[in-house]
């Protein structure tokens, strides 16, 4: 009884692996592309992309236009400027419910608009991008809940981030590496500026994260925003409190320069059709994968 028994938990193994391979195959359906090789980060993507894990990378604009004109890392790529896949706005998030801690967060952009907001844009060449104006409105003025006096109460305030030039990145070698980026920089002028008008000892740590796992980071507590250009959709401002909108942005694929005849497309039906066997990299999380897969198929 023991042999049959172990033949047919063999047979179930195997079929049950079966079973987990064909759906590891293709079962995603993509609105272009052959294949769809997700990594942790948009930086992951480029660098997959140079290595020839993918024949194009869907990333941010303000990302593209960072490395594709500042760097030489990436000089032989560029962006398909023929097709722009959406128009998006990034947002900064908490825990859902936490609006006096988002209250504090807008309330500091809005301030600094005409002096760290627009100063530390335009070191990064995003000036273009702003989208706060002085007469901005703080939706959450009115906010009495406890988490910005939790904050205060701890001394630090934890911030998620990815890898994300110019939004985050690591400039230097060794001991003389450091954190820098639009967002990192701007983080730092809002906590400097709430910590003077507030009399509070607040400390910005920063945390790197995985992408994929921010809402679940910040329901536990763990990180107390997200802030690292993440796109404003409906279905983050159903689970997670937003600011306002900060800095436009655009999701554009991204090519080696010696592919720009073969995916050179006049619209984009001509795009999936040039794309047809291509492979496409994404972070995994972001807007870009939701461009990527078939909303009907996830």
């Amino acid at each position: 009884m023991k042999r049959v028994g172990s033949m047919i938990l063999a047979i179930v193994m195997v079929l049950a692996i079966g079973v987990s391979m064909a759906g590891c195959s293709g079962e995603v359906k993509l609105n272009f592309g052959k294949e769809l090789v997700g990594v942790t980060s948009q930086l992951d993507a480029l660098n997959g992309l140079k290595k020839g894990d993918a024949d194009i990378a869907v990333i941010d604009s303000v990302m593209a236009g960072y490395y594709m004109n500042q760097t030489e890392e990436f000089k032989d790529y560029q962006v398909l400027d023929s097709v722009v896949f959406a128009e998006e706005q990034y947002g900064i998030a908490a825990k859902k419910g936490n609006e006096a801690l988002m209250s504090k967060i807008n309330e500091a952009i809005i301030a600094l608009v005409d002096t760290d907001y627009k100063t530390v844009a335009g070191k990064y060449g995003l000036t273009t991008e702003l989208l706060v104006k002085a007469d901005t409105q703080n939706p959450y003025a009115s906010a009495t809940d406890n988490s910005w006096n939790d904050v205060v109460a701890d001394k630090e305030l934890i911030i998620g981030y990815t890898l994300f030039a110019p939004i985050a990145y690591e400039e230097g070698d060794g001991a003389d590496k450091k954190l820098v980026g639009f967002d990192i920089e701007l983080a730092e002028a809002v906590v400097k500026y709430l910590n003077a008008t507030y009399e509070t000892e607040v400390k910005v740590t920063f945390m790197v994260i995985d992408w994929n796992s921010k809402e679940a980071m910040l329901e536990n507590g763990t990180i107390d925003l997200v802030w690292n250009g993440m796109t404003i959709t409906q279905e983050r401002e159903a689970g997670m409190t937003i600011s306002v909108p900060y800095l436009a942005n655009k999701q554009v694929a991204v090519i080696a320069k010696a592919d720009a005849e073969k995916y050179n497309a006049a619209d984009y039906d001509e795009f999936v059709e040039l794309t047809a066997d291509a492979l496409i990299t994404v972070e995994k999380g972001s807007a870009g994968e939701g461009i990527v897969v078939d909303a009907d198929e996830e």
